[in-house]
């Protein structure tokens, strides 16, 4: 399962690389063109970078996870699959939010992708500690809960934002590192 999970997030982290289009025939080659050419890239250039990180921190997430647990089941198995179908979506979503970056709607997709992301992931954890099913003991539940948490809940504020018209509302995936350190780190 780690070894497939590993691969998926490698995949789809890569391919976020995509979403960067240089703009082929310019005429006038200067510096400054370049420059110009790299500022009207800033919006898909900060959606790479946001989306990278993020997939970043669900992968090490998902580590710490695994680390948690005493063993697998075949459920636990498929709730996988279903998070890792979502981050395989995430590099569309980054694209479609780079290609339209005026359109509330690109960025509820976005933000609807990394919240069903959020969501599995948690269902994951919920799964594995229903009854201490998969969980080691001594594991501090109440902790980990608080941190699945935090994604699914920006994501939701941030849809809401978009549906409201704020375009930059992605912006708020921004807040998630400062959220975490308040949060206690748990076993």
């Amino acid at each position: 399962m780690e070894a497939l999970t590993d691969g998926i997030f490698a995949i789809a982290m890569t391919l976020l690389v995509l979403s960067l289009d240089v703009p082929a025939g310019i005429q006038n080659s200067s510096n400054i063109t370049v420059v110009a050419m790299l500022a009207d890239l800033a919006p898909d250039l900060y959606h790479y970078f946001l989306a990278f990180f993020i997939l970043a921190s669900f992968w090490i997430a998902h580590h710490a996870q695994v680390d948690r647990l005493r063993h697998i089941d075949r459920r636990f198995l498929w709730l996988n699959i279903a998070t890792l179908m979502f981050v395989t979506l995430v590099p569309f979503s980054v694209n479609l939010i780079g290609d339209y970056p005026d359109e509330p709607f690109a960025a509820v997709v976005f933000e609807a992708n990394l919240l069903l992301i959020g969501l599995f992931f948690a269902a994951q954890w919920w799964y594995a500690v229903n009854r201490g099913r998969l969980v080691q003991s001594g594991t501090d539940v109440m902790r980990v809960n608080q941190r699945v948490a935090v994604v699914p809940a920006v994501s939701a504020v941030a849809i809401l934002l978009a549906l409201a018209g704020w375009t930059w509302s992605t912006v708020l995936y921004a807040l998630i590192p400062f959220v975490m350190v308040f949060l206690p780190q748990g076993r």
